[in-house]
């Protein structure tokens, strides 16, 4: 990473909601892990051998490279599917903090290895906690 502050992560409305040190290192390293798969995919696609060694989609990967041909379009495809790995992300912790079909049978907690039990609403801090990782994206360059 570069450089996160791990209590750095407030939501933007309310500065007086910040995380602990341990929600803040789980919301980094979702930010980090996001960030991995879009350069993963931007390496597949923008390679000429045929794709990355975990992929079990070479044909698919082979036509979006044909297709998308200029920087530009890669640009274009890179800012939807980091958009779609960070609604994927937020969408996993609306369920976590039981804001999701699944409350209604059970609900999630997670608890760190000293026991603070984390908030139930992680995903209010989400965009934020991309920020303050300072991980690079489309919007975001290294």
């Amino acid at each position: 990473m570069n450089g996160f502050n791990e209590s750095a992560i407030e939501v933007a409305e309310d500065p007086t909601m910040s995380l602990h040190p341990s929600e803040s290192a789980f919301l980094a390293q979702l930010a980090v892990a996001k960030n991995s798969w879009l350069t993963a995919a931007q390496r597949a696609l923008a390679s000429e051998q045929g794709t990355e060694p975990w992929s079990e989609t070479a044909e698919a990967w082979a036509r979006l490279r044909s297709r998308l041909c200029t920087a530009e379009d890669q640009a274009a495809w890179a800012t939807v599917i980091d958009e779609l790995l960070g609604g994927l992300l937020h969408s996993a912790l609306v369920t976590l903090d039981g804001g999701s079909a699944l409350a209604e049978t059970t609900l999630l907690s997670i608890e760190d290895s000293d026991g603070h039990q984390f908030k139930t609403h992680l995903h209010e801090y989400w965009p934020e906690a991309l920020d303050a990782a300072g991980e690079p994206g489309p919007d975001r360059p290294a």
